[in-house]
């Protein structure tokens, strides 16, 4: 099943998620979360973005995927780079961040095996992100307030230039 995601300003996209709250199907929702992340041409989805109050997340690509039920962080590198994220809550902003490089994490997979995990690179970047989902932070109150706004800049820019082209496109189809 895919889910429809949630505006921004939704209530439950600012909420943080409590550990005790899971869904009957554990398994179940995990594929529905997959299926919708990779309907959305995500690397990652909290089930908070999509109307459940459930701490749990999802990433991965088509391939592959990771589930993580009551994620925890435990160890942060303190060496801290910076990377344009998006977010599907914000679909076409993309902004600078600067987070961790490495971090260490435990969590539940859909089976309720416990894992604990090093990662680097896209993974520890996107599991951060999605923790960030699971305590209600908006990934745009990381960044500096200059990245912000030159990225909703280069969005407007974009919004704009799509309008115009589709326009044009538009004006030809009617001659």
């Amino acid at each position: 099943m895919i889910y429809n995601l949630l505006e921004k300003d939704h209530p439950i996209v600012h909420m943080r998620m409590e550990e005790d709250n899971q869904p009957e199907d554990r398994v179940e929702f995990a594929k529905d979360m997959a299926e919708t992340m990779k309907h959305w041409g995500g690397f990652g989805l909290s089930a908070n973005q999509i109307g459940f109050p459930y701490r749990m997340f999802v990433m991965g690509n088509d391939e592959n995927y990771m589930v993580c039920y009551n994620p925890k962080i435990t160890v942060e590198s303190d060496i801290k780079i910076p990377i344009e994220e998006g977010c599907l809550t914000y679909p076409g902003l993309f902004v600078r961040i600067y987070r961790p490089d490495r971090i260490t994490v435990e969590f539940d997979d859909e089976n309720g095996e416990h894992h604990t995990d090093d990662l680097g690179g896209l993974m520890c970047r996107v599991f951060q992100h999605e923790m960030d989902h699971m305590d209600g932070i908006d990934f745009t109150s990381r960044a500096k307030k200059m990245h912000l706004d030159i990225a909703k800049r280069k969005l407007k820019r974009g919004k704009l230039k799509l309008k115009r082209a589709h326009g044009k496109d538009m004006l030809a189809r009617a001659s």
